[in-house]
């Protein structure tokens, strides 16, 4: 069996992600740049598209953005342009990726709707290397429990849409109890911000204990 982590791309990456998720996407990114501080440097794990990392561009040092999908990062790439010079797409695993990178170097790194996809066993290798290189992480992840009200039912619907593969990996994530729950797990800290979206999201810090 091959290595889950191994960079590969689905059908709705790319062109489709960037017509169809993107436009609902943008407003929790939203709530993400309002949180980070200018001037900062921000590390955005599983950066799609590079839409979050667009926008927090024009008020931070350096945006560096890792993917694990060749079609999205070859789609973030082809947007770079004079204008996003302190922003950068790496493709591959983050714990790999980050390896080089001194402890706390970013001041803040970026997981939207990340967690819920790996793998069980990539959760806390993922989760501890990410609070090893960044001071906190900002996390923004589906609620456990997630309400059953519209856009509960929303959320579980585009999860089962995704496939089997994806469906799974969502529901172990919330058999473990979500961020909260793989935060305590790999041993680190985890503090609520918000809730958004009728309370299906959750926004969090979490932060190593060191």
């Amino acid at each position: 069996m091959s290595d889950p982590r191994t960079p590969r791309s689905r059908f709705y990456d790319g062109p489709f992600y960037a017509r169809v998720v993107d436009p609902f996407v943008s407003g929790l990114h939203r709530i993400v740049v309002e949180l980070i501080e200018p001037g900062s440097k921000i590390l955005d794990v599983g950066c799609g598209t590079g839409n979050l990392a667009f926008r927090l561009a024009p008020a931070a040092v350096e945006v560096v953005g890792v993917e694990l999908s060749p079609a999205m990062e070859e789609y973030a790439t082809r947007r770079l342009g004079a204008d996003t010079s302190n922003v950068s797409f790496v493709l591959g695993d983050v714990t790999e990726v980050l390896k080089k990178r001194p402890t706390g170097y970013f001041d803040v790194a970026t997981m939207i709707l990340v967690l819920h996809e790996m793998p069980a066993e990539a959760r806390a290798p993922v989760l501890r290397e990410v609070t090893r290189v960044a001071k906190r992480l900002l996390c923004l992840e589906y609620r456990v429990p997630m309400p059953w009200n519209l856009p509960g039912v929303r959320n579980r619907v585009a999860e089962a849409l995704a496939g089997g593969e994806h469906l799974s990996a969502f529901r172990d994530f919330t058999r473990r109890g979500g961020a909260r729950g793989l935060a305590d797990a790999a041993g680190l800290v985890y503090e609520n911000v918000r809730y958004p979206d009728k309370g299906t999201f959750d926004v969090s810090v979490i932060s190593s204990k060191g």
